[in-house]
């Protein structure tokens, strides 16, 4: 009958079973086979003679397509390494995966994407301070009982990462203009300038400059309830956890760029600086 041993296996079954019944002392009994103590003992505690199976206790399952993209854009949007991704995924969107399972989905990252500006204290560093905002907008198509067709809009500030994201059923020039000025409320900072992408917006009354760059976005299409895609979504509409994603971004986990601060904290100490 064939044996098959792990590679590293220091004892036979044979061995292993002359160990469980011994009456020798561990010491006696490594000295007279020339193995460890450790291995006496491992055996000596075991009632089978075989080794245990490799083979991981707790199978993660795939993520279906649509987390893929979800979780690539999560990325590609907030530049997060690894350890902070899987950290927003688990406990931001609640869909349980292991570190190994996440890397394993995410696609390398463009020769452009690796060229993203610098940020956090490198950024500091370098001269570049945070005093501009970037606005996208992103017309979606989701289930009806997710409230069907929607808007997205959403705004980053590129040294710290600091996000602000609202969801709409419609869009207007007047609705645009309010929800920059709450933006612009909302920032730590003193902004600037604005660059939107995909609409352009006006508020005569705010001392900042805007550069309008005209796309035009295909409407993202999500057929099946959000709940099987994020978790989270089963208890909680889809603009309230577009709110609280960008809260637990923005106040949750430090982050090592930062100075150990999170995106709130790391402009809000730099506002105070000023």
């Amino acid at each position: 009958m064939e044996i098959k041993l792990h590679a590293n296996a220091t004892t036979t079954p044979r061995i292993r079973r002359y160990l469980q019944q011994s009456d020798k002392s561990d010491r006696e009994l490594a000295v007279e086979l020339g193995i460890s103590v450790t291995t006496v003992r491992r055996w000596r505690q075991r009632e089978q003679v075989s080794d245990n199976h490799t083979t991981p206790k707790v199978i993660y399952k795939a993520l279906r397509q649509e987390q893929v993209v979800l979780v690539n854009a999560l990325r590609d949007e907030t530049g997060a390494p690894l350890d902070d991704l899987l950290y927003l995924v688990n406990a931001g969107l609640g869909i349980s995966v292991s570190r190994a399972t996440l890397n394993r989905y995410l696609k390398p990252l463009s020769v452009k994407q690796k060229g993203v500006p610098l940020q956090g204290k490198k950024a500091l560093r370098a001269g570049i301070v945070p005093h501009q905002l970037i606005l996208h907008h992103l017309p979606l198509s989701l289930h009806m009982d997710d409230g069907g067709e929607q808007h997205l809009l959403w705004a980053r500030e590129p040294v710290s990462g600091w996000c602000y994201a609202r969801l709409y059923a419609g869009l207007s020039p007047q609705l645009l203009a309010h929800w920059t000025r709450e933006l612009l409320d909302a920032c730590p900072v003193a902004i600037q300038s604005l660059e939107t992408f995909g609409f352009e917006v006006i508020v005569a009354e705010r001392d900042v400059a805007i550069k309008a760059h005209p796309q035009k976005h295909n409407v993202l299409q999500v057929a099946v309830p959000l709940g099987e895609i994020i978790p989270r979504a089963t208890t909680e509409t889809a603009g309230d956890l577009l709110i609280q994603l960008c809260e637990f971004y923005n106040c949750g986990k430090t982050q090592k760029k930062l100075g150990d601060s999170t995106p709130q904290a790391f402009l809000e100490a730099l506002r105070r600086k000023d």
